[in-house]
């Protein structure tokens, strides 16, 4: 049987909820993958991780149990899939019928991005790289041929109508960006598409905000005088990698000013901003379990499309096939 001994470990937003992710990636469930990798239970993974999912494909020792590296992580509340299914799965994944915004193009980058890593870090082998490079095609193919993208959705977009649903206007707003990760500097770009001038930004790495600076009209401060500036600004989108919080509920209640309306847009998983703000009257707080609703006004459209073009995933699925078997391998 083709592909026995490729598995799919992890969660996502549909299996458990922003705590419970939280929790999870608290885990460090990465650390067990490269200690099973070191002892040469896995002979190669993909770890394919971003703001809504956790997920690692792993090419497993042919002679070792499925269920021995199963039992590694029952504390983990994951789910998995294994051999045919874990590959469909990755190929639903690649055209975007796992992303919460169907058919968006940010995972495919990102699936190209974890697998040139995992290629780069010697942490690949040729059953994956044959299975991701598969993937990859098909999720070009997929959106070529649907034009589901055309349909104009993206999370940062989504995160940027809801912040207008919940202020309006953003013109004489004040805007912080915390962390320049893809997902903010895309946020900044759609603002300054749209000729919003008073945008800060800040980042724990000065090289890069000074990058961002030479190339766009905005301000910029130092990291550690975040809390200072969020407390001078109306939005404070944020979107960092921090483990923790990087604003906490004494420090800024400190320095706010009390006749302004604070709203904090909290992008990050784990979350960067204390719960306990979204308790104070002028402060609203939101993460990104609470952006959806601006997504579901367009999803009947994109359901449509991956039910028309499903069928490509099928003969994806047939041309490895054909692959492994005029290759004589088993995965």
């Amino acid at each position: 049987m083709y592909f026995k001994n490729f598995i799919m470990l992890g969660m996502s937003h549909k299996e458990l909820t922003l705590e419970e992710r939280e929790i999870f990636i608290k885990k460090q469930p990465i650390k067990k993958i490269e200690e099973l990798h070191s002892q040469g239970k896995i002979l190669g993974y993909v770890n394919l991780s971003t703001c809504l999912r956790v997920e690692v494909y792993i090419h497993v020792r042919k002679d070792l149990e499925i269920k021995d590296i199963l039992d590694e992580f029952i504390q983990y509340n994951i789910f998995y899939k294994k051999g045919h299914e874990a590959v469909n799965y990755f190929f639903r994944v690649a055209c975007g019928f796992e992303s919460v915004i169907k058919g968006e193009d940010q995972i495919l980058a990102q699936i190209k991005k974890a697998h040139t890593d995992s290629m780069e870090n010697k942490k690949s082998t040729s059953i994956t790289n044959v299975i991701f490079n598969k993937g990859i095609e098909l999720g070009k193919k997929f959106r070529h041929r649907s034009k589901i993208c055309h349909n104009g959705l993206s999370l940062e977009g989504i995160s940027l109508k809801f912040i207008k649903s919940q202020v309006g206007l953003l013109k004489d707003k004040k805007i912080l960006l915390l962390g320049l990760g893809e997902l903010s500097e895309s946020i900044m770009k759609l603002l300054l598409k749209e000729g919003h001038e008073n945008i800060t930004i800040t980042n724990r790495s000065c090289h890069r905000t000074e990058e961002i600076q030479r190339e766009y009209p905005v301000s910029a401060i130092s990291f550690h005088e975040k809390i200072e500036s969020a407390a001078e600004h109306d939005i404070i989108i944020s979107a960092t990698s921090a483990p923790h919080y990087i604003i906490h509920e004494g420090e800024f209640t400190a320095r706010m000013e009390k006749n302004r309306n604070y709203i904090f847009l909290d992008l990050a998983v784990p979350r960067d901003v204390e719960e306990k703000l979204g308790e104070y009257p002028n402060i609203k707080l939101y993460n990104l379990d609470d952006v959806w609703g601006a997504y579901y006004e367009n999803l009947e459209n994109r359901e449509n499309l991956l039910y028309k073009y499903e069928y490509l995933l099928n003969e994806q699925m047939e041309n490895l096939n054909r692959w492994f078997q005029y290759r004589g391998e088993l995965a």
